[in-house]
């Protein structure tokens, strides 16, 4: 099917033409708003460096020494084009009318700060002109943390700005004014209503400047347009993951006089590289979206190709385990909760206590000589869909005179956390501490608590509301009537108290859930007992699966201290219950074998052994692949043809057995031989790697 470029506001034009779209979207609706979740699609990277609060100045200029190494959007450089435009009313066009259009991009905590530069050509067709939405020159701003869902129906063309700041949605540059959607009103969808009647937003209870601030440079002249913002996102965060995308139109006095419209829209992603006026392969696809498929639908109308933002650099508190998680039919998971399904084979793994070791931190409570935790297996594995996670977890305690399968509700027996965010930027409020957070599902951060066979928001207690979250006046509390947990998740349950058998299959949904995305997970729990329970009336052991120390179930990791700030004190509970700071990074992939960006997997290797980087040659990105066969300090250095070092991608540190992968840009490079050596007690392999420019 092929899609003529079409100006949408023409279609939108006037009151006959909003009939006739709207029956289109009346037969293309039932398809729309899952069409774009089922579309795969190989979203661009981009690795996005770090800078300390207050090293950026927002002033229009970009003069700080950071931006430098920034991560970079190029649509238009004296390296080519990497922009999906189009010519509206001047076929004659074989260029674009710009100089230059880049952006560059960098974050610190919950701020990513864009600084873009457009050059536009200035003559008697052409020039920097404002005059509103849709007949001037314009910037769409695109971002989401939710990777997993669309724009609401009620949100295209408007900017979805009822789900800000976490989006997605897009933010509106008329020279050096930003709003979201112009500061008109916006129907608001029945899921994002805070109360009885609250069907618009407007720019008094929606504005822009609460989530961004932004300084610009404007030469009209020479057609020279400088933005500097700082948004607002909870996702920004070391080894946290952000959507992105950058788009607009084109215009100029003489075509609005002409024709009443921007003349040109235009997108970074997604793009033919260096034919900018061709319609990309995936064009066919998105236009069943819309019903149309022109540059401003990847922006406008659906957030499929956004890039994905990657976050450079080490939180100050704690280097997230990270691992890859593959994709599955749902089909091909029935809920019985006895993981006898095939596709539970090609699962990632979370192995916290198994037959090749530990990766627990727990605790022994009023039971000292304990010398191992109380479980033969503690297990999860891993797989997702298309806005689902499913967890199959396998819980195998011993029982004995001291301790067996118990319930009696919170904090008193045998309790499971599952906990999840796709903010990494964003810890528990203060409120919702020991609580679950509730009150941010399904996105969290939060975490869900199983009883058995029950699964709930803080066990259906009441739970206090923090400002920030609440909905309309006097909204201060929620309870289990009106937050539950069963409207985000399906479970399934195996119990045999006999013999300590306690097998969960899970599936959570979450909006951030899809190919190429990232979320927040952490897995934890208690040990209970009716002896316990009857002595103490207390579980007697937490554990959590991250933080931990391999092999080493009851030392307090070495960020013990760090985290136990946020309650006072530290035990396993605080990684779950108080704190999301050490939650591991699962990334989606299609299976383990094919992501090569990512993370790395719990399976043990066999031996000690290093793979050829891919690709390879590179520009200027590459992965190297690795096995580890037990948890040991380890060392990966790279060198240039000289034996020079040139960087320590990391030294002596401690990682878990299993596969892992690293990933490295040498952008700031020259083009050569390099070489890379892993080192792990005393035994080192180099390899050698090709970087082309």
């Amino acid at each position: 099917m092929q899609y003529k470029t079409t100006n949408h506001k023409q279609l939108l034009g006037g009151n006959m033409r909003k009939s006739n779209i709207f029956l289109i979207w009346v037969i293309l609706i039932s398809l729309s708003t899952t069409m774009s979740a089922q579309i795969q699609y190989e979203r661009k990277v981009v690795k996005v460096p770090k800078v300390q609060a207050g090293e950026i100045v927002l002033d229009g200029k970009m003069d700080e020494a950071a931006w430098q190494n920034a991560g970079e959007a190029n649509l238009i450089t004296n390296t080519g084009y990497e922009i999906f435009t189009n010519k509206y009313y001047r076929e004659a066009l074989t260029e674009p009318d710009y100089d230059e259009l880049y952006a560059r991009l960098l974050y610190t905590e919950d701020t990513l700060y864009v600084f873009i530069h457009i050059d536009e050509i200035v003559n008697d067709s052409t020039n920097l002109f404002w005059n509103g939405k849709w007949t001037g020159d314009q910037v769409f701003v695109g971002l989401s943390n939710k990777l997993g869902i669309d724009y609401e129906w009620d949100g295209r063309w408007n900017g979805n700005v009822f789900t800000a700041p976490d989006g997605p949605l897009y933010y509106l540059i008329l020279g050096d004014q930003l709003s979201l959607n112009g500061g008109d009103t916006v129907s608001v969808p029945e899921g994002y209503r805070g109360k009885d009647g609250d069907t618009l937003y407007t720019k008094n209870t929606f504005d822009a400047y609460k989530y961004a601030r932004m300084a610009t440079v404007i030469d009209t002249t020479t057609g020279l347009w400088n933005i500097e913002l700082a948004f607002y996102n909870p996702a920004c965060k070391a080894q946290g993951q952000l959507g992105f995308n950058l788009g607009g139109s084109t215009g100029s006095r003489q075509s609005n006089e002409e024709f009443g419209d921007a003349y040109a829209y235009y997108s970074w992603q997604p793009n033919v590289k260096d034919d900018p006026y061709a319609i990309p392969p995936i064009g066919d696809e998105l236009g069943q979206i819309a019903g149309y498929y022109d540059p401003g639908v990847s922006l406008l109308v659906t957030p499929t190709c956004f890039a994905v933002l990657q976050f450079e650099g080490k939180d100050e508190v704690y280097v997230r385990k990270e691992m890859q998680v593959p994709q599955v039919d749902p089909a091909e998971i029935t809920f019985d909760g006895k993981m006898n399904e095939a596709a539970w084979d090609k699962a990632a793994k979370v192995n916290l206590i198994t037959n090749e070791g530990y990766n627990i931190f727990t605790n022994k409570y009023y039971r000292e000589a304990l010398a191992e935790p109380d479980y033969d297996e503690l297990y999860a594995k891993l797989l997702w869909a298309q806005d689902t996670l499913y967890a199959y977890i396998h819980i195998d305690e011993i029982v004995n005179d001291s301790t067996n399968l118990f319930w009696n509700g919170k904090w008193t027996g045998d309790q499971l956390f599952v906990s999840i965010s796709n903010r990494l930027g964003l810890d528990y409020a203060d409120e919702g501490r020991w609580n679950g957070n509730v009150f941010t599902a399904p996105n969290g951060p939060l975490y869900y608590i199983i009883l058995g066979d029950q699964i709930s928001l803080n066990g259906g207690d009441s739970s206090s509301i923090p400002e920030g979250y609440r909905q309309y006046d006097g909204d201060t509390t929620w309870t289990s009537d009106v937050f539950d947990a069963k409207k985000y998740t399906r479970m399934a349950v195996q119990i045999d108290t006999l013999t300590g058998k306690w097998d969960i299959e899970l599936a959570i949904y979450n909006q951030a859930v899809a190919m190429q995305s990232a979320i927040g997970f952490n897995l934890g729990g208690s040990t209970g007992s009716r002896q316990s329970n009857e002595e103490f009336g207390d579980a007697y052991a937490y554990y959590c699966w991250q933080p931990n120390v391999p092999d080493d179930p009851y030392a307090i990791p070495p960020y013990g201290d760090v985290l136990g700030t946020y309650a006072g004190y530290y035990d396993p509970g605080v990684s779950l219950l108080v704190t999301t700071d050490a939650h591991a990074v699962l990334h989606f992939v299609k299976d383990i074998e094919s992501g090569v960006e990512f993370g790395g997997d719990n399976s043990l290797p066999v031996s000690f052994t290093l793979d050829q980087n891919y690709p390879n040659p590179f520009n200027p990105s590459t992965t190297i692949r690795f096995n580890v066969q037990k948890a040991a300090p380890v060392t990966m250095r790279v060198y240039n043809a000289l034996g020079q070092l040139v960087t320590t991608l990391f030294d002596n540190q401690m990682l878990s057995s299993g596969t892992h992968l690293v990933s490295w840009s040498a952008k700031n490079l020259s083009s050569g031989i390099y070489f890379y050596s892993l080192e792990m007690e005393g035994q080192m392999i180099t390899k050698k790697m090709v970087f082309l420019k």
